[in-house]
């Protein structure tokens, strides 16, 4: 570790081709499926809005890349005897923190109206890594399966990260526009989300909610379950780290989604998300 940390390899930043957490290179992600650009418009998203800034790619991420509650104090105590005194404080941050910060985030929080049954929006972005890690980056098309998206991983395993209620993670342009609003730096993909959703409000959902993605007789059913907390391993897309802004404890008209896979099936960039019924996942159940 110390020889690694002193050299510098674990603190490269590697633009405009970054280095993913499954080990391979991508260019920067701009989301460029080809379904992609009129979604982000018909959002009100700019391509500036969901295409990581350079200063996502100077900052030393390797912290995106190596659990730090594992490493041995000396070795903090080396990186931060380095300079990097600030990359190793994120191992303070928590997604349940209550600050005066949190708090006044919460007092900013939105009531978003529900979207009725039938409400569409569109598959903005296909998001993986392998064999985990964020950012995920952007493919045209995959299958959801109960266990999750083909091509996809989680580096921390189920009860945390996978499992059936965990299989598909969801985020929303909607909310990445919010949340950028205050200073942020999310783009598709770069906090872990599986799919990236234009033109539903996930923010106006619920538990138990049903969407259909994609063909009415054979595209996936998947039902949300829970939030998606925040963890240190998404604070690079964060200024100050402040993750809280996509905690569900804070701010849960921005937090993330799981769901469970009702029904598989395959999903392409640009495919019909639709808000269903619940009477009509009962076969699927």
């Amino acid at each position: 570790w110390i020889p690694l940390i002193m050299s510098g390899s674990l603190m490269r930043a590697t633009p405009p081709s970054r280095r993913m957490s499954d080990g391979t290179r991508s260019r920067a992600i701009t989301a460029t499926a080809p379904a992609s650009s009129a979604i982000f418009a018909s959002s009100g998203l700019t391509t500036s809005m969901i295409t990581p800034p350079l200063s996502i790619w100077a900052r030393p991420f390797f912290v995106t890349q190596v659990d730090f509650d594992g490493v041995p104090f000396v070795v903090r105590r080396v990186v931060a005897m380095c300079g990097f005194s600030h990359t190793i404080g994120l191992t303070m941050v928590q997604s349940g923190s209550s600050t005066e910060e949190d708090r006044s985030l919460a007092e900013a929080r939105l009531a978003l109206p529900r979207p009725d049954t039938g409400s569409r929006g569109a598959v903005a972005s296909i998001n993986v890594s392998f064999p985990g890690g964020v950012p995920k980056r952007p493919i045209d098309r995959t299958r959801i399966t109960k266990r999750g998206l083909v091509g996809d991983g989680q580096r921390t395993k189920a009860p945390v990260h996978g499992g059936p209620d965990k299989a598909v993670c969801l985020f929303g342009l909607e909310q990445i526009h919010r949340v950028n609003a205050d200073g942020h730096h999310l783009y598709p993909g770069a906090i872990g989300e599986n799919l990236t959703v234009a033109g539903l409000e996930l923010g106006g959902l619920a538990a138990g909610d049903a969407l259909l993605i994609g063909d009415a007789e054979s595209g996936p059913i998947i039902e949300l379950t829970e939030y998606a907390n925040p963890c240190k391993n998404i604070a690079a897309s964060f200024e100050d780290w402040r993750i809280a802004r996509v905690s569900a404890k804070v701010r849960p008209e921005d937090s993330r989604w799981y769901a469970r896979v009702l029904r598989e099936g395959e999903v392409v960039t640009g495919d019909q998300v639709e808000l269903l019924d619940p009477a009509a996942t009962m076969g699927h159940r």
